[in-house]
């Protein structure tokens, strides 16, 4: 009987590897390691121990990331591997690839997924009833944005949001208080978009 070599049984990266995976393209994520504190990402495919990402932001291997996903899901890993803007993330725990992939909640009580939020703390303006006015933006994610104001907007007020090194947005308040106001995006800012603006010295003040 041939005997089968002690190494067959010590390659477990390899069935790591070969382990069955779910496509998941249109899956966006905020990537987070040390030095880099937000970055989108998209998932090209999931499985139980590791996923397959692209994004523009530099990685290397053995580096420890977090991926946040529309809804809060967070996803923990060190990259195995990368190629271009592809990358190869192995987690730290098996995952439940049907809980991340899952349906969203239909009950009228549940929360809407949200989109990943980046923190900005960026100078703006918005011009709102033909009157400019000067803002922070807070933080902000490809469906809307958090702003810092002096005054209050009503809701459901429709303003034009002027943000350094993006193209100007028609914008909807959602919500608003004595220092803060919520707008949502009539037109969402493209994944390409928002990746190049957040990679470039205007996002990172």
């Amino acid at each position: 009987m041939e005997s089968i070599p002690a190494s067959a049984f010590d390659d477990r990266q390899e069935w790591i590897e070969r382990a069955p995976r779910a496509v998941a393209t249109l899956l966006v994520g905020k990537l987070s390691h040390e030095g880099n504190p937000g970055q989108l990402c998209r998932v090209r495919n999931i499985s139980e121990h590791g996923m397959q990402i692209d994004t523009i932001a530099p990685l290397l291997p053995t580096m420890h990331i977090t991926v946040e996903l529309r809804g809060g899901a967070t996803l923990t890993g060190a990259i195995a591997w990368t190629k271009g803007n592809r990358a190869g993330v192995r987690f730290d725990a098996p995952i439940d690839v049907s809980e991340i992939l899952g349906k969203p909640h239909t009950e009228a009580a549940a929360p809407r997924p949200r989109s990943p939020r980046f923190v900005a703390e960026i100078p703006a303006r918005i011009s709102s009833y033909g009157r400019s006015i000067d803002v922070v933006v807070a933080d902000l994610s490809q469906g809307g944005a958090c702003l810092r104001l002096q005054r209050t907007l009503r809701a459901d007020s429709e303003v034009i949001l002027m943000i350094p090194g993006l193209p100007s947005r028609r914008c909807t308040t959602r919500w608003s208080d004595d220092e803060f106001a919520g707008v949502s995006f009539h037109d969402p800012i493209s994944y390409t978009e928002l990746s190049t603006w957040l990679d470039s010295p205007t996002a990172r003040g």
